[in-house]
């Protein structure tokens, strides 16, 4: 299975050119990526979706009901999820479902295809879907281009338990609250648990599922329950060594400091 985590990928949908296709490895390789989606750009997905269904083979799972905002703005009303903006929030997410041409080339049929994106979906409801549910999924299309098809998953990150920071009564030289800490200097969090007021939280929301290895996880989980069991192989792990889990670091022979734990040189000279 590909690492490849798309949290960094705002509101872009790329379609794939066929020489780009040829330059995908020759393994059979399956993908799971994560699409984050900041407040005021939703009508990117409404604009994706209008080019895909004139270009290619758009099947709903779950059909968007209306515009992206409209659909989005009726799930948070009906799970009653509650929202604190706070500059640019993530509000809307898209777990993507895919596999390189040598993945595909290894079902026998379309029905066997189909069947392996109905797997998916299920997977889905189970790992981003509230209470697994898909109440806070909005909308499930399966995009066929010619060089290329994905599973796409548009989803509120809604969670019922949240932790909030517990506020002393000293404040810092802003006037600001300051945090309160235990006796071992250690900051306090009060946890909550609301199945009733959901909260809309992205960042939250991956904590609850891993925290910093919170998409290592999931490709993790994934390949054992899902695309292993359909001929996928491993891909190799490429994320700063703490974003990666113990057991991608064991298998990958991974440390501090190694070759894909540096950040890339930044040049920051304007011309």
């Amino acid at each position: 299975m590909l690492i490849g985590q798309r949290s960094d990928i705002n509101e872009r949908y790329v379609h794939a050119e066929p020489e780009v296709a040829r330059q995908l490895p020759k393994g059979r390789h399956a993908t799971i990526s994560v699409i984050k989606h900041m407040m005021g750009k939703l009508s990117a997905v409404d604009d994706y979706l209008c080019d895909c269904e004139q270009r290619f083979m758009v099947e709903y799972l779950k059909r968007l009901n209306g515009t992206t905002l409209s659909a989005w703005k009726n799930t948070m009303k009906e799970l009653n999820a509650q929202l604190f903006p706070r500059g640019k929030n993530t509000i809307l997410e898209c777990l993507q479902f895919g596999g390189n041409k040598e993945f595909w080339g290894g079902f026998e049929s379309e029905a066997a295809i189909s069947e392996y994106f109905a797997e998916c979906y299920a997977y889905a409801e189970n790992k981003i879907g509230f209470l697994k549910t898909d109440e806070n999924i909005i909308c499930a299309a399966i995009i066929t281009e010619k060089v290329r098809r994905n599973l796409f998953v548009w989803y509120l990150p809604v969670t019922e338990t949240w932790h909030t920071k517990v506020m002393s009564n000293e404040r810092n030289e802003s006037g600001n609250l300051l945090q309160l800490r235990d006796e071992f200097d250690e900051p306090l969090y009060r946890y909550h648990c609301e199945i009733d007021e959901p909260r809309l939280s992205s960042t939250e929301f991956w904590k609850k599922r891993g925290g910093l290895t919170s998409f290592s996880d999931l490709q993790e989980d994934f390949y054992k329950r899902i695309s292993s069991r359909y001929g996928a192989e491993r891909g190799e792990s490429k994320s700063l060594i703490k974003n990666t889990n113990a057991e991608q670091a064991r298998r990958f022979n991974r440390e501090q400091g190694d070759r894909y734990d540096e950040l890339p040189p930044y040049d920051d000279i304007p011309y």
